[in-house]
C-alpha cells in the first residue's frame, strides 16, 4: 500500500467511527466529550478510537440508551477511551475492552474499580499476563506454586505479586529455595481481574 492510501485508511478511521456514533444517538454526549478532551490523540490513533466506537455498536444490548445516558457511563467512557488510545498492545486492548464491557454491565458504575483494572492492565507485560492466565483462582491451599521449580516465569510472578493480584504465602518454608517459584494466593482483585483477561 503506498503512503497516500495509508493515509487515506488512517483518516477515515475516524470519519468511519463519527458515523458509528451518529447512528448510536444517544452515544453522542460521551463520544463528544471524548472528541473534545482527546482531540489530537483521536486524530493520531484513529484505528484504535475505530476499534472503541465498534465495540459499542458490536454490543447493542449491552450499551443500551439508558446506560449510554447515564452520566457516570459517559465519564468512564472519557476516562477509558483516553487509556485505551496510548495502549499499543493488542491482546492487552482485547483485555481493556472486556473490562470496560463489564464496567457497562456493572450495576454501580461508581463503585466498580474501572481505573484499578485500568492501571493494573497498563503495568503488564506479556509475560505477566501468560502467567496470571495460568493462576488457579479457586486453589484452596497455602502450598501453591503456579510453575512448581520453573525459573523462567520467577520474575513476572513477583510482577503480580507486587501489583496485587497474588500474595506471596512462602514465609519460612523448610527447604525452600529461595530462588524457587515463591508459593502464592491469589487475591480477591485477582479473581476479579482474571476474569476479563481470560474472556
Amino acid at each position: 500500500m503506498d503512503k497516500k492510501n495509508k493515509q487515506i485508511l488512517k483518516d477515515s478511521a475516524l470519519a468511519i467511527a463519527d458515523q458509528i456514533v451518529s447512528n448510536i444517538p444517544a452515544l453522542n454526549i460521551a463520544w463528544g466529550l471524548s472528541r473534545a478532551f482527546l482531540g489530537a490523540s483521536l486524530k493520531l490513533r484513529q484505528q484504535r478510537a475505530l476499534e472503541w466506537v465498534e465495540m459499542v455498536r458490536d454490543n447493542p444490548s449491552v450499551f443500551s440508551k439508558q446506560v449510554i445516558s447515564d452520566e457516570s457511563f459517559q465519564d468512564g467512557f472519557v476516562v477509558a477511551i483516553e487509556k485505551y488510545l496510548i495502549e499499543r498492545n493488542e491482546e492487552k486492548r482485547r483485555i481493556f475492552r472486556n473490562i470496560f464491557l463489564g464496567f457497562v454491565k456493572a450495576d454501580n458504575k461508581i463503585i466498580f474499580p474501572l481505573e484499578k483494572f485500568i492501571h493494573t492492565l497498563s503495568q503488564l507485560s506479556e509475560g505477566d499476563i501468560e502467567v496470571i492466565k495460568d493462576v488457579k483462582v479457586d486453589e484452596k491451599g497455602q502450598n501453591y506454586q503456579i510453575y512448581g521449580e520453573n525459573y523462567d516465569k520467577i520474575e513476572n510472578i513477583y510482577n503480580l505479586i507486587d501489583l496485587g493480584l497474588l500474595l506471596n504465602v512462602t514465609g519460612n518454608r523448610v527447604g525452600h529455595n529461595s530462588e524457587n517459584s515463591p508459593f502464592v494466593k491469589p487475591t480477591f482483585f485477582c479473581k476479579e481481574f482474571v476474569e476479563y483477561i481470560k474472556q
